[in-house]
C-alpha cells in the first residue's frame, strides 16, 4: 500500500482539527497508509532570527523523514485543479518506490534551500493559511485527489 508520511511543526491546538484530521485519516486507510508526525514547537523561538529558526525547524523535520521522495508545501509552489493534482498523485505513486513525505513548515515556512532540495513545491493555496488549517485541507485534498483517480463520486 502506498505510504504517506505528512510531517508538520506544532501539535492540533483545537479539538476541530483534531476531528477533522481523524475524519480524513479514516476516509484515506482504502487508498494509502497515511502517517502524520508533530514535531514538538521549538523552545525559545521567540529569541531566535527567522534564519534560525528555519534551521533549527528543519534539523528536526530530517529527521523524521522515511521517504526519498520529498514535497514541500509553501504558497510559493505549484497550483493544482483538482483533475491536475490526482495526476500529480499517480505520478507520484509511480515514481516514489511507495512512499512520499508531504513537508508544511513553521511559522515562517521552508527555507530556499529546503525548498530546493525538495522533489515538488506544493501550494494548497496562494494564501497563507495557519498550520492548524493546513492539516485537513491537505488531507481533504489527498482523499479528494484518490477519489478522482478511483473513480468514485466523492468529487462530484
Amino acid at each position: 500500500m502506498f505510504r504517506i508520511n505528512i510531517i508538520t511543526l506544532g501539535t492540533n491546538k483545537n479539538a476541530w482539527v483534531d476531528d477533522a484530521v481523524a475524519h480524513y485519516l479514516k476516509l484515506l486507510k482504502k487508498y494509502a497508509s497515511v502517517r502524520i508526525d508533530y514535531i514538538p514547537d521549538i523552545k525559545k523561538s521567540k529569541n531566535l532570527s527567522k534564519n534560525e529558526l528555519t534551521d533549527q525547524e528543519e534539523k528536526l523535520i530530517e529527521k523524521y523523514l522515511k521517504s526519498n521522495y520529498r514535497i514541500a508545501l509553501s504558497d510559493k509552489g505549484k497550483k493544482y485543479r483538482s483533475e491536475q493534482f490526482a495526476r500529480f498523485l499517480s505520478d507520484i505513486m509511480q515514481k516514489s518506490q511507495g512512499s512520499v513525505d508531504f513537508v508544511i513548515g513553521g511559522v515562517y515556512g521552508l527555507s530556499k534551500d529546503f525548498l530546493t532540495d525538495s522533489r515538488s513545491i506544493l501550494s494548497l493555496s496562494p494564501m497563507t493559511m495557519s498550520h492548524q488549517l493546513i492539516r485537513p485541507v491537505l488531507l481533504e485534498q489527498l482523499y479528494r485527489g484518490f477519489s478522482i483517480l478511483s473513480g468514485t463520486k466523492y468529487h462530484k
